[in-house]
């Protein structure tokens, strides 16, 4: 999926737009108005890894260790989750990311299930928080 979007640069435009449409967002603002350069550096590399390139937001980040805690008590509501997938998909348009069937398919299911995982991760108890629940995964075909 790295290679279809166009490597890294797509990636970026993604990360940049989208957090400028979050940040104003009146359901999911507030999530995200905190972070500014941080998310968008954060979420470049999320993106470029699960995409399918390099391991840099694992080794350098923190991985998805790094994702529980950065959402933990944020007690995200099923709306602001689907808010964030709306958004993502509208910033995927505005950048021109590819709007072939086959990706956008792909590219939203995976958006969906990334989200519920960090709307679980927002409710979780500070025990769970503490356990190790696995690696990121990578979005394939």
């Amino acid at each position: 999926m790295y290679d279809h979007v166009g490597g890294e640069g797509p990636l970026r435009r993604l990360a940049e737009v989208f957090h400028r449409k979050a940040v104003a967002d009146p359901m999911i603002g507030r999530l995200f108005d905190y972070a500014g350069e941080t998310h968008v550096r954060n979420l470049t590399a999320y993106l470029v890894e699960v995409f399918g390139h390099g391991s840099a937001f694992t080794d350098e980040i923190g991985g998805f260790e790094h994702v529980k805690k950065m959402h933990a008590g944020l007690r995200i509501r099923d709306e602001q989750r689907d808010r964030f997938v709306e958004l993502m998909l509208e910033a995927a348009d505005d950048v021109e990311l590819p709007g072939d069937e086959r990706f956008r398919t792909r590219f939203e299911e995976q958006l969906r299930r990334a989200a519920a995982i960090t709307t679980r991760a927002s409710r979780m108890s500070r025990e769970d928080l503490d356990t190790r629940h696995g690696q990121l995964g990578r979005w394939t075909w």
